[in-house]
C-alpha cells in the first residue's frame, strides 16, 4: 500500500520545498531524492509558510497563542521567535518585501488588528527584530506582493475578497469578487471569476482564478493583456499558489505541483514527496 499524505500550503527556496502537513512545517528537496522532514512542532494549526529572500528563515503563521500570530523560524532548525502580539483572526503571512539598500528585508501580512471587522484586513510590514509592524496605506487588503521593477518598487495589492478562499465559494459570481491592482492600476477588470494569490513571476502576474469553472493558475502581462492558463485541473481547484519569482507551487487536493515558468507550452507536474512521519 503507498504512503497516504495530504500536502498544503507550500513554498520554495532554491532547491528546497517548504509546506504544511499534519499542523507543522516541512522541508523537503525538489527533487523528492530523500524524505521531507519535520521543521516545526507547534502542536497547533500552522499556515503561509515563506522562506525570506536569502533562503535562511521562514516567516509562517502559527495559531500558538489561539488567535493566529506571524512567527519566524531557522530554516537549519532551532527555536522559532513570535513576532506578532495582534489578536486577530485574520492574521496572514504573504510574503517578504525585497532587500532595501541595506539589504534589510521585512515580512508583508494581513491583518485585521484594530479594525471594526475582522474582513477588513490591512497590509503591514513586520520587521525581523520584533518590533511593531508597519501599517500601510492602501486601505483594506486581502493579499500584498511587492517587487522591484525598472529600478521601482511596486505593489501588487489584491482587495475585494470573501474571508475565505475561491474554493469555498466555488463559482461565486457577486460583488465580492477580487479586484487586482498593480501599483494603482486594476488589472483584468472584466475577468469574472474569484482571483486569488497573486504573484509577481519572472516578467508576468500570476494568479488562480476560477473564471471558467475551476481554480486553475493563469497570468498576465503588467499592463493585463496577454492572459495565459498553465493548468488544467477539471475537478479539484488550484490552491495556496506561491512563487520564488520564477516557478510556482501550488496544492491541488492533497498533492503539491510546480510550474517551472509561464511559458505558453509550460506544463504543470506533481511533486513527489516522502513524508518522514507516521
Amino acid at each position: 500500500m503507498g504512503e497516504v499524505s495530504y500536502l498544503r500550503l507550500p513554498h520554495l527556496s532554491g532547491d528546497l520545498l517548504c509546506f504544511v502537513a499534519e499542523d507543522d512545517l516541512w522541508l523537503a528537496p525538489l527533487d523528492g531524492a530523500e524524505r521531507a522532514w519535520r521543521l516545526t512542532v507547534d502542536r497547533t494549526k500552522t499556515g503561509h509558510p515563506r522562506f525570506s529572500p536569502d533562503g535562511r528563515h521562514i516567516a509562517y503563521t502559527s495559531w500558538r497563542s489561539l488567535a493566529p500570530e506571524i512567527h519566524l523560524v531557522p530554516v537549519d532548525g532551532g527555536p522559532g521567535r513570535q513576532l506578532s502580539y495582534w489578536g486577530s483572526t485574520d492574521t496572514r503571512v504573504c510574503g517578504w518585501a525585497p532587500p532595501d539598500e541595506h539589504g534589510h528585508t521585512a515580512i508583508l501580512a494581513v491583518t485585521s488588528h484594530g479594525e471594526p471587522f475582522s474582513y477588513f484586513t490591512w497590509a503591514y510590514k513586520v520587521d525581523t527584530d520584533g518590533s511593531p509592524g508597519r501599517k500601510l496605506p492602501w486601505g483594506p487588503v486581502a493579499d500584498i506582493q511587492a517587487a522591484d521593477l525598472d529600478g521601482e518598487r511596486k505593489s501588487l495589492l489584491l482587495t475585494g475578497t470573501p474571508p475565505h478562499e475561491p474554493a469555498s465559494w466555488k463559482r461565486y459570481r457577486g460583488g465580492a469578487m477580487g479586484r487586482l491592482w498593480l501599483h494603482g492600476q486594476r488589472l483584468l477588470a472584466g475577468i469574472d471569476g474569484h482571483l486569488a494569490c497573486p504573484m509577481f513571476v519572472g516578467g508576468r502576474i500570476a494568479f488562480l482564478s476560477d473564471h471558467e469553472g475551476v481554480g486553475n493558475l493563469y497570468s498576465c502581462a503588467y499592463d493585463g493583456s496577454d492572459l495565459r492558463r498553465h493548468t488544467d485541473h477539471d475537478a479539484f481547484y488550484a490552491r495556496h499558489a506561491s512563487s520564488d519569482g520564477d516557478r510556482v507551487v501550488y496544492q491541488c487536493a492533497g498533492d503539491l505541483w510546480m510550474v517551472d515558468d509561464l511559458s505558453p507550452d509550460s506544463v504543470p507536474h506533481r511533486l513527489e514527496v516522502r513524508l518522514s512521519g507516521p
